[in-house]
């Protein structure tokens, strides 16, 4: 980085400190100008982010092929086995989301020595409190329970830092504080952010638009119904384009040049989930196959019959927020509100763009038909066909019903209880070796 100070390098191989969650800065990058902090802020975007890849393993949209090559990173994650996981699985996020906690904190911290315009600057330390945000919030939704009015001023939570302390110890927060923290961050970011949009290939850094997306989806899991609402709205006052699918198939909707795109930050695939699993038949079951455009879209026939995502490790599948997300958090909220014939409406009015002529006719007349309670089933399992393989299964899964699921694998029957405590993550046995207060 241009008139970069490297005092001492800032390990990436995370060697262990007890005061500072597991993760130790053993050197401090002092950049100047709004340019050096631009580049540091794009190491902390360029961390990888594939977690929402490893929580798809643990829903009911994928069947494990036995046997292959590497399996055994996955297998356990497969069947929930957490307490006592073979050596070679691999372990959720934890120190790697600190580390961009780490460059988001250092930004942040230096607004008022940073040299150069005030609008870049705004521009640049609003980003960093949104990307701080979010990945308190992935913290949260991994490691902790899921948002309960009644109980988050109690429930254990996730370590905040803001800033660094060698001396400091990081105990566990409540989840309302964390809740909390990710708000403030966004509000922050909102003042901040001066670009409504970003332009193609820069749609992996936050915006106007995608910080009111976020804070729709942050509502949406503390069920505030209308601030979440709200929230969409204003961002879909910014982009409410959807690619309707009868007219354009060309790319999916999840792909980061899409006219759906808001966010374009986090991996959904790889190349091992393309080619140590398939799709499980109830995912499958899930479609009308010939009136549902989405499913040959997102999925490829094996000559066995099995299906395989089309959602790929290629670059273009980066997705974080999507406008078709904005859509259904509305529908969701509004059902929650009693709002019946309105959800009903806007459900609707989006499918338009995901089915045939023939099959929305038909999807209309079901719609139609169900009471308030089959009508939030039926959003929730909107949700699933739209949003297959890009991670937001298991958090709607542990935020909603947290249902039984059951599984075969390898010729055994695994079962995840309904509102199992395994539907919360266990902290990395690295962490928790490192900082005793988890």
């Amino acid at each position: 980085m241009k008139n970069i100070i490297y005092i001492i390098v800032f390990s990436l191989s995370f060697i262990s400190c007890e005061n500072y969650l597991d993760v130790e800065p053993i050197g401090q990058v002092i950049p100047k100008t709004v340019e050096d902090y631009r580049s540091f802020l794009t190491s902390a975007y360029s961390i990888s982010k594939s977690h929402k890849l490893l929580t798809t393993y643990r829903t009911d949209e994928l069947s494990l092929k036995a046997n292959t090559s590497g399996i055994e990173q996955y297998e356990d994650i497969f069947i929930w086995n957490d307490l006592n996981p073979g050596p070679l699985r691999l372990d959720f996020p934890y120190a790697s989301i600190y580390n961009t906690i780490f460059y988001t904190n250092h930004v942040i911290n230096s607004q008022s020595t940073m040299e150069g315009k005030l609008l870049e600057k705004e521009q640049l330390v609003g980003e960093a409190h949104a990307l701080r945000a979010m990945q308190y919030f992935e913290l949260i939704n991994l490691y902790a329970k899921p948002y309960n009015k009644l109980t988050a001023i109690n429930d254990a939570g996730v370590p905040i830092t803001t800033e660094y302390d060698s001396e400091k110890e990081y105990p566990v927060k409540t989840i309302e504080e964390v809740y909390t923290l990710i708000l403030s961050d966004l509000n922050k970011a909102e003042a901040l952010i001066n670009i409504n949009q970003q332009t193609l290939g820069y749609n992996y850094r936050f915006s106007i638009l995608a910080v009111k997306a976020f804070k729709a989806r942050v509502y949406l899991y503390q069920q505030e119904w209308q601030k979440s609402i709200d929230a969409a709205n204003e961002a879909l006052a910014i982009n409410n384009q959807l690619q309707d699918l009868n007219s354009d198939t060309s790319i999916m909707p999840s792909e980061y040049n899409s006219v759906e795109s808001i966010l374009a930050l986090e991996t959904i695939a790889n190349f091992d989930l393309v080619n140590k699993a398939t799709i499980s038949d109830d995912l499958i079951a899930a479609y009308n196959q010939t009136e549902d455009l989405r499913f040959s879209l997102y999925f490829n026939q094996n000559p066995n019959g099995s299906y395989q995502s089309k959602k790929s490790a290629e670059n273009k599948f980066k997705v974080s927020l999507r406008t078709a997300d904005l859509y259904l958090t509305i529908v969701e909220c509004l059902a929650n509100l009693d709002k019946e014939i309105l959800a009903k409406e806007k459900l609707i009015e989006f499918t338009k763009n995901r089915y045939t002529a023939t099959g929305w006719n038909d999807y209309k007349t079901t719609v139609n038909t169900l009471n308030l309670a089959d009508l939030k089933q039926e959003i929730l399992e909107e949700r699933r066909r739209e949003f297959a393989i890009e991670g937001h299964r298991w958090n709607d899964l542990r935020r909603t019903t947290q249902p039984e699921i059951t599984k075969i694998y390898n010729g055994t029957i695994y079962t995840l209880q309904k509102n199992d405590e395994r539907y919360t993550i266990l902290f990395p046995n690295d962490a928790r070796i490192n900082n005793p207060n988890l």
